[in-house]
């Protein structure tokens, strides 16, 4: 893991010569996993809109793909793994330090290499500072879909307007944080966040979702120390961020 972390740091230490002395570091740490509960759509509208590209993937950082020791979203992924109607897509965890969005580096999520059956996950994530901390999203998921044989983006596509995106898992809301049920289009600032929710493809035999590219884009800011929760009718991403303290040891 020490190796992945030194990585990452390193790259912004270039930009920035002053981080390696001064700016304090932070553990980021996340957990994608699909959701097979059939009623959670609710009465949400689906327009017809096309599923965006994935800036920067191919260009974005490579994390470990396990979580720390000890992490409470350890805790979360037994918990989701042995429930029926959850699956785990994808951990990953690193180390950087706040910057600014135009700073910061993409680093890529999915699920490549993982057991199939899982449906394919891929995507960016971006995490930066702008008076608060903010996670920006990208994320295309397609249950049922394999590397080997799935596209990566279809031209039919969807979006639904408003989802439970910007509640955090920590039990009750603070001042400044995102509120479920609504989301605004533009860039994201101090106390609000962007967020869509777009659905692409036709189904296949076997199962109603099958060959369906969904996707979770969404920018906000979240709170510290605590479990945030981005949230999509089929799958979620938990993210937290809690400052690091440990050894970075140059690679040898």
């Amino acid at each position: 893991m020490r190796r992945t972390l030194v990585t990452f740091v390193a790259s912004l230490a270039a930009a920035n010569p002053a981080f390696a002395s001064s700016a304090p570091l932070y553990e980021v740490q996340v957990l994608v996993f699909a959701n097979h509960l059939h009623k959670i759509g609710g009465h949400e509208h689906w327009g017809q809109e096309m599923i965006t590209p994935i800036k920067g993937y191919k260009k974005a950082l490579t994390p470990s793909d396990t979580l720390p020791i000890g992490s409470q979203l350890g805790l979360a992924q037994s918990t989701l793994a042995s429930h029926p109607h959850y699956t785990i897509l994808a951990t990953c965890s690193w180390v950087q330090n706040a910057v600014s969005l135009r700073q910061t580096k993409a680093v890529r999520i999915d699920n490549q290499g993982n057991e199939q059956g899982q449906g394919k996950l891929k995507g960016v994530i971006r995490v930066f500072q702008w008076r608060l901390m903010h996670v920006a999203l990208d994320l295309h998921y397609t249950p049922g879909g394999s590397w080997s044989n799935a596209s990566d983006i279809s031209t039919n596509s969807g979006t639904h307007d408003s989802s439970t995106s910007g509640s955090s898992t920590s039990g009750s809301s603070t001042s400044g944080s995102s509120t479920s049920g609504s989301s605004t289009s533009g860039s994201s600032t101090s106390g609000s966040s962007t967020s869509g929710s777009s659905t692409s493809g036709s189904s296949t035999s076997g199962s109603s979702t099958s060959g369906t590219t969904y996707q979770l884009l969404e920018s906000r800011h979240i709170i510290l120390r605590h479990t945030n929760y981005f949230d999509h009718p089929k799958f979620g991403v938990l993210v937290r961020i809690v400052p690091y303290h440990g050894p970075l040891q140059p690679q040898g």
